[in-house]
């Protein structure tokens, strides 16, 4: 489901484990039987190389020996801990025989559990169950958190939280991202003429509607009301206007009916905002601004359509009319 990047938040079923180990011998034992036991399994030999990765890609359990590299494991445990973006990251620290005092260490920086050279595997897969079991309900609170109660969609805060993060990214890689607000077009009339269940029944169709036309990065939120925004990270020109396009064709090919069978049309008007048609990259405000107006044209040009926002201070155009 195109939540986030399309699961609210867009991540696959699986648990991913990053195992750190120095020593290339115990790496490969513990990430082969760490895959063995169904894990999605990534691999550091040192705690720098792993805090790396740990920016770049979501983790869910972080399992490293202690000393690994310049940067301890211990270390690792204690920048994970205090960062709100990986703080939920379940942390097994891998302890040599006898040292109670490492131990200490280990759970005084913020490790979750630890576990005692030599591994047993045996040992491992039940205290990696253990961990899932609270990864899992973790995931579950965030969801509950992030998502629209109604619609399940992403919630303006998910939504905006998302789309600051793909901008910054934007503007440090020079990668394209499109943004486009969509407002669903007499929605007031639809509510006062057939009753606020027949609107949320519109609500929530139209969000399934829009999640079929999303790839998994992509996410779509609920601002407010019946205006929705999508980001789309690393689409631009042609292929973001297609993808907007597709939105506005599928709201309007929805099937809605009253009480007596009689159809409901149901359309949108679509803003899209573009960068890299100049050589300022936009911030997460801006892009959604230039959305917001190209959506104010889009509905002054009679709805049902998608209106380009310009670069600067030139007018909209129309990409799409219904």
């Amino acid at each position: 489901m195109p939540f986030a990047p399309a699961d609210t938040s867009a991540r696959s079923s699986r648990v991913s484990v990053l195992v750190c180990e120095h020593s290339q011998v115990q790496l490969r034992i513990l990430s082969e039987a760490v895959r063995a036991a169904g894990y999605e399994v990534h691999t550091a030999n040192t705690a720098d190389d792993a805090l790396g990765l740990l920016r770049l890609m979501p983790i869910d359990i972080f399992l490293t020996g202690i000393e690994v590299g310049e940067t301890s494991g211990l270390e690792a445990c204690w920048q994970l801990k205090s960062n709100p973006e990986t703080e939920t990251v379940y942390t097994i620290v891998v302890t040599a025989s006898g040292q109670e005092k490492r131990l200490e260490e280990s759970l005084d920086a913020g490790a979750d559990d630890f576990i005692r050279k030599p591994v047993n595997m045996t040992e491992l897969r039940a205290r990696l169950r253990a961990a899932t079991r609270l990864v899992r309900m973790q995931r579950q609170f965030r969801r509950m958190a992030e998502t629209d109660a109604l619609t399940g969609a992403a919630n303006r805060r998910a939504f905006m939280q998302y789309l600051e993060s793909q901008a910054d990214l934007a503007r440090r890689g020079g990668n394209p991202l499109s943004v486009i607000m969509v407002d669903l077009d007499h929605f007031k009339r639809i509510n006062d003429t057939y009753g606020h269940a027949c609107g949320d029944r519109v609500l929530t169709g139209t969000v399934k509607a829009v999640q079929a036309c999303l790839r998994e990065r992509d996410m779509l939120g609920r601002l407010g009301g019946e205006e929705f925004a999508v980001v789309l990270p690393g689409a631009q020109g042609e292929a973001a206007i297609r993808a907007a396009e597709r939105i506005r064709t599928a709201v309007s090919g929805q099937v809605f009916t009253d009480d007596k069978g009689e159809p409901i049309p149901v359309t949108a008007s679509l803003g899209l905002a573009l960068t890299g048609h100049d050589d300022v990259m936009e911030t997460a405000e801006s892009l959604l601004h230039m959305a917001d107006e190209a959506l104010y044209e889009a509905k002054g040009a009679g709805r049902n359509r998608v209106m380009i926002a310009p670069p600067r201070s030139e007018t909209p155009r129309i990409a799409a009319v219904g």
